[in-house]
């Protein structure tokens, strides 16, 4: 008889979804315990597993393929040998095993046995051989764990494909919250040998039903201990579990709030804080573009209400938007670099609809009307930050807002830098973190950044300050976060993100009103670029919160919506760009998916 310590799974009550399933779990949770179940490796103590609907059409293939945590691979066949035993179609065999040797880069080891290779290729091989089985279902045990993560994406991006392609479920396990939040709908959560959660990854995400279950999807602000430092009568949400990216830390002269110290990881960062009268001391993680804070400082602390109101239902963000259409979609990568594929993060379309790219390898990239990159250069540094802000100028230069060196870069269109425009600090003419680019037909250069400043600065083609406009805020003419900007017709078009809206002004710097608000308003979540169509009628929005982009006319009146938060085609993720050309194709650097994607009418 086992004893209490030998049962590694206990009271597991399961319905496991078609489609993709994650199976999270610390080391020792019972991740590989059952999944060694569903594929009948082991059998359970007591009660059943039933597989309720048929898995696979009759003759495409096995009815479940399994990638152990060891690989199971066959020591007396070669790569290609693999692909080939388990292939089902003889007719087709060779053609597909060559694809699936291609997609995972096989292709140099394919007469190789499995002592030769090395152990990411041995990962990509167990993975590889399940896809040629073509089985209905798919059990891996944390697939491609020796590969480097750098390469994982396209992996992936095989693996759902297939999937999509041929109506395949896969269930794997991973402790990856990236890969789970990228890749699976559902998640499974073990501890200690019991299922704590079991849904969808969007539910688990964003409405996590305890502070312990949504650590599995990474850091997570608990709330409560600090809950009666916030106002209630500012939301309507009794909301304790928060994301990094729904809280905004922002710095300022007087608060009760005290830094104590900053960890930054590049992509989030986590403040230990104290309260003066509150006697408290609290972690928090948020999401900054590159790391200000210190100790010492004094901030405020900022629920993203807007979203919490999207996520939560309670119809804040609503509209009855038609979905835009458009009779093609093309999307490519930008070239790699080295190993690394970057992403891009800015476009923006000169005269002849050159389509000129910012890419997190600090590169400017330049396609011609056909897609094909034409040529490319580096910036002069990119070490501690890449730029975000590309412009195509009336004198044939192309000026790019140089974010993490505080300046302004203008080159010629071979990539030759010609002048650089500021420094680093408050003054007028001088920048924290320049993003974004604009000029209007006299010549005049409008920059606009964010940091301890959020401001646009104006200036004369030749470089000479002129005034600038907008704080640090979230009043009407305030700024949090300013991102991308149009000129249209003696106004300025400003997408401003952490506020959520778009506002608009002169170009002589008066505020003239938040876009939308005769209308009924713009439900927007992190709009992080804006661009005018060829008749300079219309307004293109991008939301990197959403992964989409929206349609509205000068006045504010949404005209349509497209896409949402996702990694297939017509998705996109934390999209940072976009800008329309002359035949009226809208442009995405689609960042998180690492894609330059036109929606062609």
């Amino acid at each position: 008889m086992k004893s209490a310590s030998d049962v590694r799974l206990a009271e597991v009550d399961l319905v496991i979804p078609q489609g993709v399933t994650a199976i999270m779990g610390y080391s020792g949770a019972g991740k590989t315990s059952l999944l060694n179940l569903l594929v009948n490796y082991e059998s359970p103590d007591k009660g059943t597993i039933t597989r309720t609907q048929a898995c696979s059409p009759p003759g495409s293939g096995l009815e479940l393929f399994w990638v152990p945590h060891n690989l199971g691979l066959w020591p007396q066949y070669t790569v290609q040998g693999h692909l080939k035993l388990v292939y089902p179609d003889v007719e087709s065999e060779q053609d597909a095993v060559e694809e699936l040797l291609t997609a995972f880069g096989l292709s140099p080891v394919r007469d190789q046995y499995p002592g030769q290779i090395s152990q990411g290729e041995a990962s990509r091989l167990a993975v590889a051989r399940a896809l040629a089985s073509k089985a209905g279902i798919l059990v891996m045990d944390e697939p491609l764990i020796h590969v480097d993560q750098t390469h994982w994406p396209f992996y992936w991006k095989t693996i759902c494909d297939f999937c999509q392609k041929n109506n395949t479920s896969l269930v794997f396990s991973t402790h990856q919250p990236d890969l789970v939040l990228r890749e699976a709908e559902h998640v499974i959560c073990l501890d200690q040998g019991q299922v704590i959660y079991s849904g969808e990854v969007n539910d688990l995400y964003y409405a996590p039903p305890s502070y312990q279950v949504a650590t599995y999807l990474g850091p997570v602000n608990d709330l409560t201990p600090i809950s009666d430092t916030f106002p209630e009568k500012e939301h309507n949400c009794d909301i304790k579990l928060i994301r990094a990216e729904q809280l905004a830390l922002d710095k300022v002269e007087q608060s009760s709030w005290e830094v104590q110290s900053v960890a930054f990881s590049g992509s989030i960062e986590e403040v230990i804080v104290s309260h003066q009268e509150h006697q408290v001391t609290q972690s928090l993680y948020h999401r900054p573009v590159r790391s200000v804070l210190k100790k010492g400082d004094r901030i405020s602390i900022r629920l993203l209400m807007l979203f919490l109101c999207l996520v939560f239902g309670s119809g804040c963000l609503s509209d009855n938007a038609p979905e835009l259409v458009f009779s093609q979609i093309k999307q490519w990568p930008v070239p790699s670099e080295g190993i690394m594929i970057p992403a891009p993060r800015s476009v923006n379309v000169g005269p002849n609809d050159e389509l000129y790219v910012l890419d997190n390898a600090g590169r400017v990239l330049v396609y011609d009307s056909n897609n094909e990159l034409i040529r490319q250069w580096k910036m002069p540094e990119s070490d501690v930050g890449k730029p975000e802000g590309v412009c195509f100028l009336k004198n044939g230069q192309i000026a790019v807002a140089d974010t993490h060196y505080h300046r302004v870069v203008f080159f010629d269109q071979q990539g030759k830098v010609q002048k650089i425009l500021g420094e680093y600090g408050l003054k007028p003419g001088q920048f924290i973190f320049p993003v974004s680019v604009v000029q209007d037909p006299a010549g005049n250069i409008y920059v606009c950044e964010f940091g301890e400043n959020n401001r646009i600065q104006k200036f004369s083609d030749q470089g000479e300050f002129i005034l600038q406009f907008g704080k640090v805020g979230n009043k009407p003419g305030e700024f949090q976060r300013p991102a991308g900007m149009v000129w249209h017709h003696g106004k300025i078009y400003v997408a401003d993100a952490d506020n959520n809206r778009i506002q608009v002004f002169s170009d002589e710097g008066t505020f003239l009103e938040i876009l939308g608000t005769k209308t009924g308003g713009i439900p927007l979540y992190y709009p992080y670029d804006i661009a005018i169509d060829r008749n300079n009628e219309e307004l293109y929005i991008v939301e990197y919160g959403l992964g989409r982009v929206t349609k509205t006319n000068l006045a504010g009146e949404v005209l349509g919506r497209f896409g949402k938060t996702g990694t297939e085609q017509g998705e996109f993720l934390t999209p940072w760009g976009l800008t329309v050309n002359s035949k009226d194709q809208v442009i995405v650097a689609d960042t998180g998916n690492r894609l330059i994607v036109k929606l062609i009418p």
